[in-house]
């Protein structure tokens, strides 16, 4: 069902994220893919790429870019894909508050 659906979600995120005592979600959506796994369209990387160098090249220092369409679809790897995003965002601004 859905309901065990999420909560076997939350159980494995509570569980990624290493906070067993972390609130429920306010609001949960659940979509079924019942044949296939989501993937990216073919260009995405391609059109990622130009994105970032659209943001450094237009002088957004300190934008980031995250998200499931940044690091993958797969919740592991959204999660990674967060502590990987905190990491960018650390160095950048340990790197500008010595100016």
């Amino acid at each position: 069902s859905e309901g065990e659906l999420v909560e076997s979600v939350d159980r494995d995120l509570k569980k990624m994220l290493i906070r067993q005592d972390a609130k429920d979600p306010l609001v949960v959506g659940v979509r079924v893919w019942p044949q296939a796994i989501p993937q990216f369209m073919i260009g995405h990387l391609d059109h990622l790429e130009a994105a970032k160098a659209a943001l450094r090249e237009g002088g957004f220092h300190g934008l980031f870019l995250g998200g499931n369409y940044v690091s993958g679809v797969a919740l592991g790897r959204c999660v990674e894909g967060a502590y990987e995003g905190a990491a960018e965002i650390s160095s950048y601004l340990a790197r500008y508050a010595r100016l």
